[in-house]
């Protein structure tokens, strides 16, 4: 028998490349482009939590940690949850350490997921949760959110798609790439299906703090009493901190699950590096003032955003209550999302990532990042403006 010994894994050849990346090197052609695709704070780390890495560095803080992250994080991040979530946890039984939210969604999704297993997530999502749930050969299932709701993945989006091999549900709010937030009633909906159906739900909470309005993002976990043995909480200090490049993220789950999890971390990546959990731990005890200032400046470049496109022709765009997306819907151009953002870059030179590249429901918009300087996204506001034209204003 002639067997192929060569060949790669089915799920890395179905990996998808990333559309935002490919806007991202299409617009190295532009010296002058504005790029507003990638998901990154437009922030320097604060200073006071860059001490605290070099210091752990100094100190010779360059051995590897537990399994489950330095015990002095995990106390901060326990009395972070209490303070800020209303959760109480035990940090020796309940919170892991992790290489930021992707690193602690690919441990939680290979420790409850099995091949063949269903996993619901809204569509349009971060390509991310695709990617891997492909990688553990599950089944992903797609909630489509649509405008007209805020992009809001509840309840009743979510149980006509429940089936007897659904094993997971992800949530998702703030949004990535929509911007859309669930409030308190909609994740007690959702808590709902959670307890009756007895699913696992990964809550992904890494923009929690960047809503806007009045908004106040509560956590799944604590909206409704008996959900510990399926709710288990992920979150980063990427966005939250700008602190992208330090790659800490966190894990909140039962003892059972947790205990698993602990285990896959040593293969995966074994422990995060001693001197960025130093720097976690400053950044949840002392950088409040940081958030606030961080938000109060995306806020203003959300109006900016908003505002300018809905002005321009071929746009639509309705206001998010979180992260720091807009979603835009782009039909009015009469092309596919690709053709837009590739139109869009060739005659503005303003980078941005078509909507396909978050999923099939992700078709007919585009998503631009507004985390980017306020005078950049002025100009390429002014740019688009003078390219496309303005609507004229109805009487």
């Amino acid at each position: 028998m002639n067997i192929d010994r060569t060949k790669l894994s089915q799920a890395a050849q179905n990996a998808m490349p990333s559309g935002v990346r490919r806007m991202f090197e299409l617009a190295r052609q532009y010296p002058d482009s504005i790029n507003l695709t990638l998901g990154e704070p437009g922030f320097r780390t604060p200073e006071h939590v860059i001490d605290a890495a070099v210091k752990g560095l100094r100190q010779g803080k360059t051995k590897y940690t537990p399994n489950a992250g330095i015990r002095d994080l995990r106390v901060s991040i326990a009395n972070k949850l209490w303070r800020e979530n209303s959760i109480k946890c035990d940090p020796d039984k309940n919170l892991m350490v992790t290489g930021g939210a992707t690193q602690g969604l690919m441990l939680a999704i290979a420790t409850l997921v099995d091949p063949g297993d269903e996993v619901i997530i809204q569509g349009p999502n971060w390509p991310d949760y695709r990617g891997q749930l492909d990688t553990v050969g599950a089944k992903t299932v797609f909630a489509k959110v649509t405008e007209e709701n805020e992009f809001k993945m509840t309840a009743d989006v979510i149980e006509p798609l429940i089936t007897d091999k659904t094993k997971l549900i992800i949530v998702n709010s703030p949004s990535n790439p929509t911007g859309g937030v669930l409030d308190e009633n909609d994740l007690k909906g959702i808590a709902e299906l959670v307890k009756r159906y007895k699913i696992f739900v990964i809550s992904d909470e890494p923009y929690e703090k960047l809503v806007y309005d009045g908004f106040v993002q509560k956590s799944l976990a604590a909206v409704d009493d008996g959900l510990e043995d399926y709710v288990i909480t992920v979150n980063s200090l990427s966005k939250t901190y700008a602190m992208t490049g330090f790659r800490v993220g966190y894990i909140l789950a039962n003892e059972r699950i947790m205990t698993e999890m602990i285990k896959l971390q040593e293969f995966m990546i074994a422990s995060i590096p001693e001197p960025m959990q130093m720097a976690a731990i400053e950044a949840l005890d002392h950088g409040e003032e940081d958030v606030r200032e961080m938000v109060e400046y995306y806020d203003r470049n959300r109006h900016l955003i908003v505002d300018g496109l809905n002005r321009i022709n071929g746009f639509s765009c309705v206001c998010p209550k979180g992260a720091f997306y807009v979603f835009p819907n782009i039909t009015g151009f009469g092309m596919s999302s690709v053709q837009a953002a590739e139109h869009i870059l060739e005659k503005t030179h303003v980078v941005t990532a078509p909507g396909s590249a978050f999923g099939p429901d992700g078709e007919g918009f585009i998503r631009i990042c507004y985390a980017s300087k306020y005078e950049d996204i002025q100009e390429a506001i002014s740019r688009m403006e003078k390219a496309f034209g303005t609507k004229k204003s109805k009487r």
